[in-house]
């Protein structure tokens, strides 16, 4: 794989590869994974969701490798974040319900960075999901014409697997 195959991933996702709902939520989903550290069960589970939702996976891929070092930079406030809902008296029935379950530990969410990153992906992803629909749409509508006409986009729809290819998509 080439270092322009990512960049042409996202590009045709832009494009019009498909539905900008999908495309918003591929891009949410992955950034809620690329806040979650990777070594516990939860990257798992979201990738679960890749395959078994309609996302773009391509979107979702590049935002989950964008939001990686947000993560990580976020870990301090992920961290009290984490430590106030672990230590809040009222939750401490549902902790010790979810540590009793037989697989849930392996999310380790008794883990203050863990459960601070989980939630800070939850509470953004709808608005990354509304704004990044936004987004493509704007995109679409403004830019989609002119990045037809570069010379190099013009080039490869005019190679004969290109052609194919649309043949084979359909309308």
């Amino acid at each position: 794989m080439t270092p322009f195959g990512p960049i042409r991933a996202i590009i045709i996702a832009l494009q019009g590869g498909s539905d900008p709902k999908h495309v918003a939520a591929g891009f949410a989903l992955g950034a809620a994974l690329g806040l979650v550290p990777k070594d516990n069960l939860f990257p798992v589970l979201f990738l679960l969701l890749f395959f078994f939702m309609r996302v773009d996976k391509n979107m979702a891929i590049f935002s989950a490798f964008l939001f990686t070092p947000v993560g990580y930079a976020l870990d301090g406030f992920a961290h009290a974040l984490g430590g106030a809902l672990l230590s809040a008296s009222a939750l401490r029935p549902l902790w010790t319900a979810l540590y009793d379950l037989p697989i849930v530990p392996l999310t380790l969410f008794n883990n203050t960075v863990v459960l601070g990153n989980l939630v800070l992906g939850l509470l953004l992803f709808y608005p990354l999901y509304a704004s990044f629909i936004g987004v493509v749409v704007a995109y679409r509508a403004r830019y989609k014409e002119r990045v037809d006409r570069w010379p190099i986009v013009k080039f490869v729809k005019g190679l004969s697997w290109y052609q194919t290819y649309q043949r084979w998509l359909g309308p």
